[in-house]
């Protein structure tokens, strides 16, 4: 669950990445932080990305079909389903035949580093130059996220942009 401050600056991207490309959500849980993405967008649609299937995170977590219940209850209530569109896949499974450019990609699936590195290299042909890309529990160095995202700064993939709580927002070059 993100804080109020994080679903604040996803809100404030998905506003400055309005227009640029679709934004992708990659882990939708019960839909908080796909209603701040949602009320940042304005004109680009947000896919939210979630198989909602049995699942134990990193951290203990278990996730499962409720959550798609109450992802939905989340839509109703917030009107997200405006502009949302709840996919319940893998990215792996989505990304060989999408076809629209990302403006922004939130990575908030599988806090493995597997996980992690497979939803950002499964979408990272669709990023626009300059797309914003924001991870979720990016300040825990024992998951998946914080290494992943020291690895893409030093390669000179990612450049850090903004950090609220445990969400790192980055930007391609």
């Amino acid at each position: 669950m993100i804080s109020l401050a994080e679903a604040d600056l996803l809100f404030r991207l998905a506003t400055q990445a309005d227009g640029s490309g679709c934004i992708v959500e990659v882990g939708s849980f019960r839909g908080r932080s796909t209603t701040a993405l949602a009320q940042g967008a304005r004109s680009s649609p947000v896919y939210a990305i979630d198989p909602h299937e049995p699942f134990t995170g990193e951290l203990g977590g278990k996730f499962g079909p409720q959550d798609r219940a109450a992802f939905f209850r989340a839509m109703l209530k917030s009107r997200g389903y405006e502009r949302v569109r709840l996919v319940n896949l893998a990215s792996t499974v989505i990304t060989p035949g999408w076809c629209q450019p990302v403006g922004l990609l939130w990575i908030d699936g599988d806090h493995t580093y597997e996980g992690v590195r497979s939803d950002w290299e499964a979408w990272r042909p669709h990023l626009v130059p300059r797309a914003v890309v924001a991870f979720d529990d990016s300040t825990d160095d024992t998951l998946g996220p914080h290494s992943l995202i020291h690895e893409l700064v030093a390669a000179g993939e990612l450049t850090p942009i903004e950090q609220v709580g445990k969400v790192t927002a980055l930007q391609r070059p």
